[in-house]
């Protein structure tokens, strides 16, 4: 495909899933015993957690002088709960940012601003990501309500329902757990 790293754009609001959250996901699920929900272990949970809580790390934050520190902080909470259960490096993965943040640069965008001007040009837009919009911890997932939350987290002016939105997701359940109804 023809200038296929020039169309690549990731928002430096979206936040990382880190080693750290895939090694604390394991942790998490065992320690609910027979009412685990399920996990694939990948970190998807704990990093939705951090993301709610407000402490979670962000494309952004690798470029700040304060990275090191807020990820040090992070592993601090979840090693003091988890204590030496938690196996994870946290020197390790500040170095693995450090050394590719110059090469992920080319890629990072304010997407509001690149959402913006995508609709005043008229252009399509194509949006995925059903884990980070309609899978709702406070409002179950509708058509309405997910085009809603589209428009807000993407900075898209509110359209007619069926006009220019063509959003390809699926909501797939992984793990042994129940799913959510």
């Amino acid at each position: 495909m023809p200038d296929v790293h020039k169309r690549i754009h990731v928002s430096s609001r979206c936040h990382l899933n880190l080693t750290l959250h895939a090694a604390v996901d394991g942790l998490s699920e065992k320690a609910l015993g027979k009412s685990q929900i399920g996990t694939t272990k990948r970190g998807i949970g704990p990093s939705y957690s951090t993301k709610a809580a407000r402490d979670g790390v962000r494309v952004g934050d690798i470029y700040y002088d304060d990275f090191a520190e807020k990820l040090r902080t992070l592993a601090s909470s979840y090693r003091a709960r988890y204590g030496d259960l938690l196996e994870y490096d946290v020197e390790e993965e500040i170095k693995k940012f450090v050394n590719i943040r110059e090469k992920l640069r080319p890629y990072i965008i304010d997407a509001v601003e690149y959402m913006k001007v995508a609709q005043e040009q008229k252009r399509s837009i194509l949006v995925e990501g059903s884990q980070a919009l309609s899978m709702s911890q406070v409002h179950p997932p509708s058509k309405k309500i997910w085009l809603i939350r589209v428009s807000a987290r993407f900075g898209l002016r509110q359209l007619p329902f069926c006009y220019i939105l063509k959003l390809l997701s699926g909501w797939l359940h992984s793990g042994s757990g129940h799913q959510p109804l």
